[in-house]
């Protein structure tokens, strides 16, 4: 009878929470933290899923079991902080306003609570991102009053400010940089009990992984190598050609790659700012023969012909028909009738009212890269000349322009005047001297801000990043050389066994780990964090761990070779789909913690393990229509031993994003989607681990099929999150 309670309890409380995200999304977070986190019932189910778990426990005596029992009992410490939090903390606001004193603050509730002290804002300033006017961060000095002594509080993004137990952290500032809002936190038990929780969890991993007594070391005995074969998927790239173009020297072009220039509040070289505006409208970094930089710089200077080239890629034959193409591919001068009025206008008009027949997708896929012309045609990406006065950098564009009066004649008249000269000298043959107006380009940004240009060396790690990233080849090669592995080791078993076989395989995955640590390091060096902070470097990074674990499994498990290559090369596709070349934008300080790297690389590998029992789970399936008994047992051993270890990275990731978003936040768990549905899958994929209270999991269908249904929880968290439902934690 605990047993179905508890079933009961679970599934109840899975599907509350998965609920919850998708009301909040059209209800607001305020709604489903009053209605749902916090409310009566919630908390209840909560407490009787815990009391029944503890009962079901001590009837079967696990406390025998140290291991074990100190894993689950960890997860109702952590349940005891939660509630404890839930009855004991306080949260709300306080505004101050330079000079003045406080002893108050409002709570959620918009009740006036008193602080045991006095806080005065002593002075605000916002930080700017080197070479930029883009904020940064937003840092607050305060003065606390405590028992007759006064103390200086900083508080910034990245630092949060404790006075007597209350936890300041910023929120907001007044228009006038007068004034701040503070968010405020005090949980002065909740919090202790909950790192508690955290720390025997971790024991409880650990010593569950260590323990003879568990079903790891049976398992790792049973396990042994199968095979799989997947349906191979086609691609196909089309080459367009073009007339003969004027286009500039390819040395003067690299040599105007390595430009600065401000794009996207970063200063980076110009090849990044041609690398993306080529990728965006031709869907890769060349076209015809001519690199990104040949592109762009031969625009700026032969702008006319070259806006009849048709190198923007159209994909909705809709679209086409509107700009009156014959196939894929537009140039600028389709998107302009004859009296030069926007083509596509009218369809994004009625769009607008909702009037619109042509796919709003499609639509404003086509007029974002028209757009992207205009912003180049603007200045937007050509921002070369910086100026710093008054203590802050300003970027001004070429030409003809009204510069501020506080920039000496001298430097105005290289501002307008310099690229008409190099111009001059490329239209004229003049190489070298045009050369040569580049290096006083450039001369001339180290003389303005020298101290916060990037490095010769950085420039360079970024452009060869650039090339090596907007590769697309060694994708689709992947992504072939995993299914034919897959198929090899299928239709001949003994061959993988061949010492030939297995120096070409561990050498081609070696190489491709080897392709994928230098990006890594290369973007980690140019964007001066762990390349972990976005969607596309998260897939990046979960195609590296399941090479390395691929390597490291393979001796034992020659499956590996192929299952890990085949989903290293879909999560690289991934990649590439969504998200072409995205910006390596620098972040601010409150992301640039450790904790937070290490959190999402956990939680990485732990979705990568989940990945590859996919692919085991229909391998299983096929193994079990075959009747093939033997294979299947060891199949399915293999499988749930990746359970553990991705169970328990999982848990580990979870509490790590935990304490950095309390270090940070001031809170540790706000139901936040992303929080929420990683919370889901954690449970979802715990239950398989509970073979011996749940009988029909030791049925090798059952077991594969929830295998692989449960993954659903992980794309949920990982896109659904991020390009349906939102929250803090969203990528899109």
């Amino acid at each position: 009878m605990t047993k179905k309670i508890i079933y009961v309890l679970y599934i109840l409380i899975i599907v509350c929470i998965g609920i919850a995200t998708i009301i909040e999304k059209y209800k607001g977070t305020a709604f489903v933290g009053d209605n749902i986190y916090g409310a009566w019932w919630f908390a209840l189910l909560w407490a009787m899923l815990a009391a029944a778990s503890m009962s079901y426990m001590m009837h079967r005596k696990l406390y025998r079991r140290v291991a074990v029992m100190l894993l689950h009992v960890s997860f109702l410490v952590i349940l005891a902080g939660a509630l404890i939090t839930h009855l004991t903390s306080a949260k709300g606001t306080v505004n101050l306003r330079m000079n003045t004193e406080t002893k108050e603050y409002v709570d959620e509730d918009g009740v006036k609570r008193e602080f045991p002290f006095a806080l005065r804002l002593k002075s605000f300033n916002i930080v700017n991102y080197p070479g930029t006017d883009a904020p940064l961060d937003y840092q607050s000095i305060l003065q606390a009053q405590t028992d007759g002594e006064t103390q200086d509080v900083t508080v910034s993004m990245n630092n949060i400010g404790n006075v007597e137990g209350y936890r300041l952290y910023q929120s907001s500032y007044d228009s006038d940089g007068q004034g701040v809002a503070l968010g405020v936190y005090h949980d002065p038990y909740g919090i202790a009990v909950t790192y508690m929780g955290y720390l025997m969890l971790f024991v409880g991993i650990v010593c569950t992984l260590l323990s003879k007594k568990t079903m790891i070391r049976s398992l790792y005995k049973k396990a042994t190598q199968s095979v799989v074969t997947l349906l191979a998927l086609l691609f196909m790239a089309q080459n367009v050609s073009a007339d003969e173009l004027p286009c500039v020297d390819k040395d003067i072009a690299r040599k105007m790659g390595t430009v600065c220039v401000l794009y996207n509040n970063r200063i980076c070289p110009v090849n990044t700012v041609a690398t993306d505006f080529v990728t965006k409208l031709a869907g890769k970094a060349s076209w015809n023969g001519y690199s990104a930089d040949e592109i762009f710089v031969s625009w700026m200077i032969y702008y006319s012909p070259w806006e009849k080239q048709k190198l923007i890629r159209i994909k909705s034959k809709e679209v086409q028909e509107l700009l009156g193409i014959d196939g894929q591919w537009a140039s600028y001068s389709d998107f302009l009738d004859e009296y030069h009025e926007y083509k596509l206008k009218k369809a994004l008009d009625d769009l607008k009212q909702g009037k619109g027949t042509i796919s709003r997708k499609a639509l404003m896929e086509a007029d974002e890269k028209y757009n992207v012309v205009e912003m180049f045609y603007h200045g937007e990406m050509i921002k070369m000349f910086p100026y710093e006065g008054k203590g802050e950098v300003k970027w001004y564009v070429p030409g003809n322009q009204v510069l501020p009066k506080e920039i000496p004649v001298k430097e105005q008249f290289f501002i307008k005047q310099s690229m008409d000269f190099l111009t001059e000298s490329i239209v004229t043959g003049q190489k070298e001297r045009s050369l040569e107006i580049i290096a006083k380009i450039k001369l001339f940004q180290r003389d303005m801000i020298g101290e916060v240009l990037p490095s010769r060396n950085t420039i360079n790690a970024e452009i060869a990043y650039n090339k090596m990233n907007t590769m697309k080849w060694p994708v689709f090669l992947t992504l072939m050389v995993g299914l034919v592995m897959c198929v090899v080791i299928s239709a001949s078993w003994k061959r993988c066994r061949e010492r030939w076989f297995k120096i070409v395989t561990t050498g081609y995955v070696a190489l491709l780990a080897l392709y994928l640590t230098v990006l890594l390091c290369l973007r980690w060096w140019v964007g001066g964090h762990v390349p972990v902070s976005n969607g596309y470097e998260t897939m990046q990074f979960m195609a590296w761990a399941l090479l390395i674990m691929t390597m490291a499994m393979y001796r034992k498990f020659p499956i590996m070779i192929g299952f890990g290559t085949l989903v290293a090369a879909f999560c690289l596709l991934v990649a590439m789909i969504a998200s072409g070349t995205p910006q390596i934008t620098p972040l601010m300080p409150v992301l640039q913690s450790p904790l937070l790297s290490i959190h999402v690389m956990t939680v990485m590998c732990a979705y990568a393990l989940f990945a590859l029992q996919v692919l085991l789970g229909i391998q299983g399936l096929w193994l079990i229509h075959g009747n093939k008994t033997q294979q299947v047992e060891k199949n399915t051993a293999l499988s749930q031993l990746l359970l553990y270890p991705a169970v328990f990275l999982l848990a580990i990731g979870i509490f790590l994003g935990a304490v950095w978003a309390n270090v940070s936040w001031g809170t540790y768990w706000s139901w936040d989607p992303k929080e929420t549905w990683a919370l889901i899958t954690f449970m979802v994929y715990a239950v398989p681990m509970h073979r011996e209270s749940i009988g029909v999991f030791n049925k090798p269908r059952v077991y594969h099929i929830y295998i692989i249904c449960a993954f659903l929880t992980v794309l949920t968290t990982y896109f659904g999150v991020n390009y349906i439902l939102g929250g803090m934690h969203s990528y899109a």
